[in-house]
């Protein structure tokens, strides 16, 4: 039984998790100059400026505490917060900013979408989470989502491009995230403090709060599951994330859902019809002026629907994605608008990730349907240049010719061909420093320069959690949830050959749940199975504790926390088939 214990000791693996920061560089950073970051890039964090506005009399705006800006609204006896920050530390700083301008009680809490920046501060405000908490009826669902299939990966990209791993001075420097100076939820020395969302709604929801008189409307965009907030009295509209100043992520490159395009644009028209005097959104300063405001948002929903038409239209003519980026660029009204600024997203991304969403990756072209193996490729283009020292030669000339994309392609192939060339790492990352230093987006800034980093070995990102914000999150997580992201996790080398039938039991929540391996597949069960060939029971919580790591297995087998049913060999085999890949 010893062994068996150590087995499962070492098996155990955390599923679900978000990024951890790594320690920074221990060399000295050059002083970073002038022509490191784009100017308008550095002139862009005069927006994030930490401040406290008034946007009108009873409502303040915190700039500049994380990404995303909390705002308060002051009532006769009480307060609401619409936007909770990304973490308790940065919440509770803006609360005691807060608490300067008045003691009254917080009585309610408003998410305008489900993204961390904007809900894992909550117990920041509310130390206890007793609070009304408003939110559309989907945001549970999307909060939820973070336990996602593809959570490793998007936490790999989302490191890369909001800059967690660049360092803070020096010609690499993370100088802003674009929307605000840096992104809470990825730093490891702060923690997460869900609230979860009790007073939801479908359409529209007009309600009083703290003797307010206040609209919540959904408006999907930049998520589902956004909405505005609408202080008729005071004239005030808070639209969330679906406007900005800097043009809008109409994709991300970190990954995400297809994001309605036209549906963001008719979702600011709701919002233009109201005329609002003050515009308070959740990222970047308060806007006060109700012709400029309005201004604002048409030519920010004109940009929305341009880049949406034209690459309808130059679809219907047969271009690829590459040709159409080339030819879908806003007109010159709209590409200097200081609103539509290309600090958060890209056109090029948004006209790629409408073909795709419309067509999917399938570009037209009868030879893309059945493409080379990317080492055929590298390999056949090493051919075509006279060699690998031929090919390195070219890639070298591109770099000393600034043509920096096309070094970087050439390189890429050379790692492929031999993915232990120093050179041509060291040229590939020459080549993304360079493109990254003078890039005005904040997120391709952050994402070349991180990889070139960590072609030079320098860093090493983790997807693992920080285990006591994990425990945080996804102790609010259905357990279902929890076990129903299993099998994306499972590993076919290993269960080719496997049949087994799994049943869960968690006493404390009365629930239970089974997988079933089949041959390389494992089929989540919503009930508990009959007659499994092996039972696992643990209370909800202490299931929890063990995948992340915070209780030992073999402590929890041997007490009893954890008790099994069935073959102890069964036991070890099904838990090391969801044992993850480790990642070069």
């Amino acid at each position: 039984m010893k062994i068996v214990l150590r087995v499962l000791a070492a098996v155990l693996m955390v599923f679900l998790a978000c990024c951890e920061q790594p320690g920074r560089m221990d060399e000295a950073e050059p002083v970073a100059t002038d022509d490191d970051i784009h100017p308008a890039l550095v002139r862009q964090s005069e927006e994030f400026q930490r401040k406290v506005y008034t946007v009108t009399e009873g409502v303040y705006q915190a700039v500049g505490f994380g990404i995303a800006n909390s705002i308060m609204v002051e009532g006769d006896e009480c307060v609401f917060i619409i936007d909770v920050m990304g973490s308790i530390e940065t919440a509770k700083e803006v609360k005691a900013e807060f608490d300067k301008i008045t003691h009254k009680p917080i009585r309610a809490l408003i998410y305008t979408h489900n993204h961390v920046d904007h809900v894992m501060g909550g117990l920041g405000f509310v130390q206890d989470g007793e609070v009304d908490v408003y939110a559309h009826e989907t945001t549970n669902y999307y909060i939820n989502r973070a336990v996602s299939v593809l959570r490793p990966v998007l936490s790999l990209r989302a490191a890369r491009m909001f800059g967690s791993y660049l360092p803070r001075p020096g010609p690499d420097r993370l100088e802003n995230v674009g929307l605000g100076p840096f992104i809470e939820t990825l730093d490891p020395t702060m923690t997460i403090g869900l609230i979860r969302p009790n007073k939801t709604f479908s359409e529209k929801l007009e309600t009083e709060i703290c003797g307010v008189q206040v609209k919540l409307v959904h408006a999907p965009g930049e998520t589902n599951d956004q909405l505005f907030v609408w202080l008729p009295e005071r004239d005030v509209l808070m639209p969330g994330d679906n406007i900005y100043k800097a043009f809008p992520n109409l994709y991300t490159i970190r990954g995400t859902l297809y994001r309605d395009i036209l549906a963001w644009a008719h979702s600011i028209d709701e919002m233009r019809a109201l005329r609002p005097a003050h515009l308070a959104p959740s990222h970047t300063r308060p806007i006060s002026g109700q012709e400029e405001i309005y201004e604002i948002l048409t030519a920010y929903r004109d940009a929305i629907q341009f880049v949406h038409d034209q690459t309808i239209r130059g679809i219907n003519q047969g271009l690829t994605p590459d040709e159409l980026v080339e030819v879908v660029k806003l007109p010159p009204h709209l590409a200097e608008h200081p609103f539509l600024q290309e600090f958060y997203g890209a056109v090029e991304w948004s006209v790629r990730s409408i073909f795709s969403g419309y067509l999917g990756w399938f570009d037209g072209d009868a030879a893309a349907l059945e493409p080379v193996t990317p080492d055929e490729r590298a390999a056949g283009i090493a051919s075509l240049a006279g060699g690998v020292k031929a090919l390195q030669r070219a890639a070298r000339e591109a770099l000393d010719a600034k043509r920096y994309e096309w070094a970087a392609e050439l390189a890429t192939h050379l790692i492929r061909i031999d993915p232990s060339s120093g050179t041509a790492k060291q040229i590939k990352a020459a080549a993304l420093r360079a493109l990254g230093r003078q890039h005005i987006n904040a997120n391709a800034r952050s994402y070349y320069l991180t990889q070139a980093l960590e072609l030079e070995g320098k860093v090493q990102i983790r997807t693992e959690a920080r285990p006591e914000n994990a425990l945080s999150f996804v102790s609010t997580v259905p357990i279902r949830k929890f076990v129903a992201a299993m099998p994306a996790n499972l590993n076919y080398e290993r269960s080719a050959d496997k049949e087994i039938l799994v049943g869960f039991r968690f006493p404390d929540v009365d629930e239970g749940y089974g997988i079933h391996i089949r041959r390389g597949v494992a089929e989540f069960k919503g009930s508990f199975p009959h007659n499994p060939d092996l039972t696992i029971t643990a209370d909800s919580t202490v299931w929890r504790e063990l995948v992340l790591g915070l209780r030992s297995p073999v402590k929890a087998f041997a007490s009893g926390d954890v008790e099994f049913q069935g073959s102890a060999l069964d036991l070890v085999g099904f838990l090391r088939l969801f044992q993850p890949p480790k990642r070069n």
